[in-house]
């Protein structure tokens, strides 16, 4: 019976895969624009049907070998079905070519050209806060973008993990750019085409909680 009960205790303790984020890193841009390669900026979208409140979210990015702090969010609520922009420059400076102004604007917005990789949490990561999201995997050229044609990267798979290079693509949608501007994204906004059918509501968040259970009663479970 040993064998058994031992594959049965691994089976309860095992991860169950996760649900949909209701919060995703849903477009970077990475290369900057043709006014400044700094005039960068990180779009997170609610992907779920009720207001999020995004106080003391933190998202880290990978430096050489550790996961350093970018940001901690202090004033964020993101609607239902609504985007969250985060930039290096405000729509008004000078090596800015947004159109549309950031919720948020921080200098500490600064994103690699190789070895991205963004994970967006919902508390100090180092005091329990768990895992929302990531973007890319930290290896090698970026899944997406493209800093010739200054084009953004674009989460066009919302239900899967964003450490997959399926879940992005270079963006080929224009919006939320100053007048002239031939950059490629839609900052503040979500593509049409990834957007749920009109009259369909978005998929509920679900979520999926493993009750720590001890070795003992375990035991109890299969010897009544």
């Amino acid at each position: 019976m040993r064998p058994v009960i031992v594959f049965i205790f691994f089976a309860l303790a095992a991860p169950v895969a996760a649900q949909p984020a209701p919060v995703i890193i849903s477009e970077l841009m990475w290369s900057g624009s043709t006014a400044s390669t700094a005039d960068e900026w990180i779009e997170l979208y609610n992907a779920s049907n009720a207001a999020i409140d995004l106080v003391g979210w933190t998202l880290t990015y990978r430096s050489g070998d550790e996961d350093k702090v970018m940001f901690v969010l202090d004033t964020a609520v993101i609607p239902a079905g609504q985007t969250f922009l985060i930039a290096n420059y405000a729509a008004n400076h000078k090596n800015s070519l947004l159109a549309v102004e950031p919720q948020r604007v921080d200098a500490a917005v600064s994103l690699p050209n190789t070895k991205l990789l963004l994970q967006l949490y919902d508390g100090d990561p180092q005091a329990g806060g768990q895992l929302i999201d990531v973007a890319d995997d930290g290896r090698g050229a970026p899944f997406a973008g493209d800093s010739a044609s200054k084009s953004a990267m674009v989460r066009i798979a919302f239900d899967q993990p964003g450490d997959q290079p399926e879940s992005w693509a270079t963006a080929t949608e224009q919006s939320g750019w100053d007048a002239g501007a031939s950059e490629l994204g839609t900052p503040g906004s979500i593509p049409a085409y990834l957007l749920p059918e009109e009259g369909e509501a978005p998929e509920p968040v679900m979520e999926t909680n493993i009750l720590p259970m001890s070795w003992a009663s375990v035991k109890g479970h299969l010897h009544p």
